[in-house]
């Protein structure tokens, strides 16, 4: 005679099981880098086998794609103070602070991104090169208002300009995303900050409130006759 079956253990909605995938992914990823990161790992720390693994992610590399988009979605997702009312050098700060805490929270994925999946023929054609652009966006806005303020220089090339921030960024963390250093995010920023203010600014503009309220003024008057003229 036999005794009662065994309950057996209940199944988790794909979702749920994705997201405890993902969670794990994330975590290993963290401990071990991408070098070093297997699925067999992750299907232990969440308690499912290798094949269910690649039931929902056919390849290694898609499953850290995906937990790089994860966390770009999470990040952007986070209100991000425009700080309209501030100086434009303090706006400009702000936004390179922003884009350097981003490898400070999380170095593993950065590095990631930036030495398997940017020198990818086919990066441009990933989501992950949509999110990681609208990082560089929320810098460059400020760049552009600064122009529109009469802040900073009209002559501008802002693609070379995109390239000094965060070519910038890259030097300053590059020891860190290697494991062989350490950086600031508030003295990086500010340094970064400086030294593209005083190449892009117009002399005497983001200092002396006369001569910025006076640039302004001459910004909306040429826009002013800009449409006068169309």
């Amino acid at each position: 005679m036999t005794g009662p079956a065994k309950p057996q253990p209940k199944r988790l909605p794909r979702d749920k099981r994705v997201a405890s995938i993902l969670e794990a992914a994330r975590t290993v990823l963290r401990d071990r880098g991408s070098e070093q990161f297997t699925t067999a790992e992750v299907a232990e720390r969440c308690g499912t086998s290798e094949g269910t693994i690649y039931k929902y992610f056919p390849t290694r590399r898609d499953l850290l794609v995906m937990v790089a988009e994860q966390w770009f979605d999470e990040f952007l997702g986070q209100t991000y103070p425009d700080r309209a009312d501030s100086p434009i050098s303090e706006r400009l700060y702000h936004a390179i602070w922003w884009a350097l805490s981003i490898v400070r929270r999380e170095p593993a994925l950065t590095r990631f991104v930036l030495m398997e999946l940017r020198a990818d023929p086919g990066y441009r054609t990933l989501r992950i090169y949509r999110q990681n652009r609208q990082t560089v966006e929320r810098v460059m806005k400020v760049v552009r208002e600064g122009q529109s303020s009469g802040d900073f220089r009209a002559d501008l090339d802002l693609n070379l300009v995109r390239d000094m921030i965060f070519g910038a960024i890259e030097h300053q963390t590059w020891a860190y995303l290697r494991g062989e250093g350490d950086f600031s995010v508030d003295a990086s920023a500010s340094g970064i900050a400086d030294v593209v203010m005083r190449g892009i600014e117009v002399p005497g503009a983001a200092g002396d409130p006369v001569a910025r309220t006076v640039k302004r003024l001459e910004a909306v008057v040429g826009r002013l006759e800009a449409k006068l003229d169309d």
